[in-house]
């Protein structure tokens, strides 16, 4: 019997840890809209109309495909830039759990650019609190489940084109955490079916890279850059995944 006491009372103790912990968890109580998180790339575009080409220091981009997985999006509540708080003294909160979170965080393989020209992808959809969203973090993906002749197979961003005429792949297997801050320090307004944008900035991608040095080392008619590459180039592939952290900007459509 003093066994089958004891035995309830740890039960009864654990379910109201358990419990209170539940109850301690953060709601978000601010008024949601529906929304979406798009991405899109950009860079400076040469060519005529019909065979229009995006060019950044000499690489002409074919197409560029990335991962991406695990979004969050900060925000300044709406209500209170309504009160009328300065922007130093507030927090910006999480939109973690909503629909448009939630929707955006599914591990996904996009496509930025194809043919040569940018396009917008969505990325997700759904409810998020009112305000103005100050930065999205996302973590890239890298397609580890797709089939070895998938061009995107153990890789997390893909980018196709040509240097001097010259075939040329860039890419990384990486899976960190990039953060995308919009340009203006009071945000992106989001209020009644708002869409946000990653644009991924080529001209901030390739910043400082000099394309004229890259080779084709072993001479199978393609510059390969990336990790491990049979070309090296690790220089260049160095500086590329060093300017990732600063490439994307957070804009609204």
């Amino acid at each position: 019997m003093k066994k089958t006491v004891v035995l309830a009372l740890s039960l009864c103790l654990a379910w109201t840890f358990t419990s209170c912990n539940v109850n301690d968890e953060p709601q978000n109580t601010d008024p949601q809209t529906q929304s979406k998180l798009s991405a899109t790339a950009s860079g400076s575009s040469s060519g005529s109309a019909e065979n229009a080409r995006i060019i950044v220091s000499g690489f002409a981009v074919n197409q560029l495909t990335v991962g991406t997985q695990n979004v969050e999006m900060k925000y300044y509540a709406k209500a209170d830039l309504l009160a009328g708080i300065n922007l130093g003294n507030l927090q910006l909160k999480s939109n973690v759990s909503t629909g448009l979170q939630t929707s955006s965080s599914s591990q996904k393989s996009t496509v930025l650019i194809a043919s040569g020209e940018s396009r917008l992808a969505v990325i997700g959809e759904g409810g998020t609190p009112e305000g103005n969203y100050r930065e999205v973090s996302f973590q890239l993906f890298k397609n580890t489940s797709a089939n070895s002749n998938d061009p995107m197979h153990q890789k997390s961003l893909l980018i196709t084109g040509e240097i001097n005429g010259k075939l040329t792949t860039i890419w990384t297997e990486r899976e960190s955490t990039l953060r995308a801050v919009s340009e203006s320090s009071t945000g992106v307004e989001v209020d009644g079916n708002s869409e946000l944008v990653l644009n991924f900035d080529l001209r901030k991608l390739f910043e400082g890279v000099n394309f004229a040095t890259a080779l084709d080392a072993n001479g199978d008619g393609r510059i390969e850059i990336g990790p491990n590459s049979p070309d090296g180039n690790a220089a260049i592939f160095s500086r590329i995944e060093s300017n990732l952290s600063t490439s994307v900007i957070l804009q609204k459509r």
